[in-house]
């Protein structure tokens, strides 16, 4: 039986102060987050957004860490990375992994300690 938004929630909280790393999927572009999360909130959807890709419902995970793409590695802007919901087709969890894929994107979610 696929996990639902709220067992990723669950399990996300479970791994709060673990280090975590995000790999994003999105067309042919691969995205790596290292996260120390400290915690997770949800958010609705949101008019006053900057742009399409995250005025939807989305997941925030909260924490300092890096963000990999394209071969640089930089710090995570704003101690938080947004994984938007909007058109949320699968999730699952496991031990030590989450995996979320969305009409954008493939979010796989792993602990690192």
């Amino acid at each position: 039986m696929p996990a639902s938004i709220a067992d990723v929630t669950q399990w996300l909280e479970s791994q709060t102060d673990k280090e975590l790393v995000v790999t994003k999927h999105e067309d042919r572009d691969l995205d790596e987050v290292r996260i120390r999360l400290e915690r997770i909130e949800g958010r609705g959807e949101r008019s006053e957004a900057l742009d399409d890709y995250t005025n939807g419902a989305s997941l925030l995970l909260i924490g300092s860490g890096t963000v990999v793409t394209e071969g640089r590695e930089e710090r995570l802007p704003s101690d938080a990375f947004e994984i938007p919901l909007e058109g949320l087709s699968l999730t699952e969890t496991a031990e030590g992994v989450a995996l979320l894929v969305t009409e954008r994107a493939r979010y796989s979610i792993k602990v690192l300690d």
